[in-house]
Formats: C-alpha cells, sequence, structure tokens
C-alpha cells in the first residue's frame, strides 16, 4: 500500500486546488469535452500528492497540475481513438488527437474567461448556469452545490449533468463571444453586473478608458450603495492607465 503524502504536499494539494478553474479550463480544449476534462484534472491532482512527495512540490504548481491534467485528456483521446479503430468500419474516421503540449513549455494561456462565458451561456436555464458555474469554475463539489440551492444532492448532480449535455448537443462554443454578441441580449441592457464583467475583461485587454465608461454604465444602473462605492473604487483605479 503506497505511503501517505506528508503533511507539506498535503497541504500544497490543498492550496493548489485555488487553481482549479485554471486548470480545468486549459485541459477541457485538448480533452474535447468538459467531462473527460474534469477527469483528467482530478488524476492530475490525485498524481500530484504522490509525485510532489518523492519528487518535491514544484515552483509553479498550477502549470504543473495543468500540463499533467493535458496529457492526462490527451492519453485518454488517442485511447478512445485506437478503441475506435478496432470497431467496425461504421462511422467516418475521426482525426488523430493533435499533440497541443508538444511546444508548450510554462507558457500556459489562461483560458478561465472561455469557461466563464460557457458556464454562463443564454442557452442554459440560469439555475444550470449558476450551478455549473459553482461546479466548474469554483471548484465546489456538487453536494456543497445542493446544499446552498436546498436540494437533494442527486437532483443538483441530474441538473448539473443535464447542463453539460445541453453543452455538447447544443454545441456551445468553448470562447469568449465578441463585443457585439454580448450586447445582443436586451434582458441584459438593465443588468449592472454585465456591464461590470465587461468593464474587467476590457481591463485584462488593456483598454482602460473602455472600461471606465462600462464602470459608468454600470454605475448608472445599479441601485445598491456597497456596489456603487464598489464600482467608483474600480473606476477611480484605473486613472493614469489610460
Amino acid at each position: 500500500m503506497a505511503s501517505a503524502a506528508s503533511p507539506e504536499v498535503a497541504e500544497a494539494v490543498v492550496r493548489a486546488h485555488r487553481e482549479w478553474a485554471f486548470v480545468l479550463a486549459a485541459t477541457i480544449r485538448v480533452a474535447g469535452d468538459i467531462d473527460s476534462a474534469e477527469e483528467a484534472v482530478q488524476d492530475a491532482y490525485a498524481s500530484a500528492l504522490a509525485t510532489w512527495d518523492r519528487r518535491g512540490i514544484p515552483a509553479n504548481p498550477a502549470a504543473w497540475l495543468t500540463v499533467a491534467a493535458r496529457r492526462r485528456a490527451l492519453d485518454m483521446r488517442r485511447r478512445e481513438a485506437t478503441a475506435r479503430r478496432a470497431l467496425p468500419k461504421l462511422l467516418e474516421p475521426e482525426p488523430e488527437p493533435v499533440d497541443e503540449l508538444a511546444d508548450l513549455g510554462d507558457d500556459i494561456p489562461d483560458e478561465r474567461l472561455r469557461l466563464i462565458f460557457t458556464c454562463c451561456h443564454p442557452a442554459l436555464a440560469p439555475e444550470a448556469q449558476v450551478a455549473l458555474t459553482l461546479r466548474l469554475v469554483c471548484g465546489l463539489s456538487t453536494a456543497e452545490i445542493a446544499r446552498a440551492f436546498l436540494v437533494p444532492e442527486a437532483t443538483m448532480a441530474a441538473r448539473i449533468t443535464r447542463a453539460k449535455r445541453k453543452i455538447r448537443v447544443a454545441g456551445i462554443p468553448y470562447r469568449v463571444p465578441d463585443g457585439d454578441e454580448l450586447g445582443a441580449d436586451p434582458r441584459l441592457a438593465r443588468y449592472p453586473y454585465r456591464a461590470a464583467a465587461r468593464a474587467d475583461c476590457l481591463i485584462r485587454l488593456g483598454r482602460p478608458a473602455e472600461a471606465r465608461v462600462a464602470y459608468d454604465e454600470a454605475l448608472i444602473l445599479t441601485e445598491n450603495e456597497v456596489e456603487r462605492d464598489f464600482l467608483i473604487a474600480r473606476s477611480r483605479a484605473l486613472d493614469g492607465n489610460d
């Protein structure tokens, strides 16, 4: 029986769980679907307990976990491709998975915004959007989400499963929509968080002047004083960045 990881390694893996969304978001494109990516990420965290105990805790745990998860996802896809080739030729063969890790090195893009927009796609019901975001972006367990919604765990598990299936069947894209698409739904016109989220995205894109305009729009829409103070602070923090 394998020995348990040292307390230092166990603590490092727990801390690294904060990077769950980063690791998962970077793995989905390699895995091809959310369920396979989740399985690969879970395997990577389990592997970290044993590997870090032998080789030491890496300087960049998130990068280590991401590469491990993506390699695991790629292995899974290759095994599936091999299994398909062993079956009767009833379907057109799918292309061989491309090794996206060959020249990756330590340059791992942050794909979390893609993950957030996928979880919050308007084709999903609002309660499914929230549940999926808590599971995939925040890394909460199904049981934790069920307690927050005051529903049985089995009910929440079914809700999350249906949302993942809808993403796959409806072909919901794993990407960040452009500005025109973000403003297309009239239901969001009076929603202050949409403007605030757009401002945060614009900051990340290096467009502070446009971000300030979006914060001003959110300020006009919100009636909550705490939110107003927060938005004012975020807008003032942009001074000097134009």
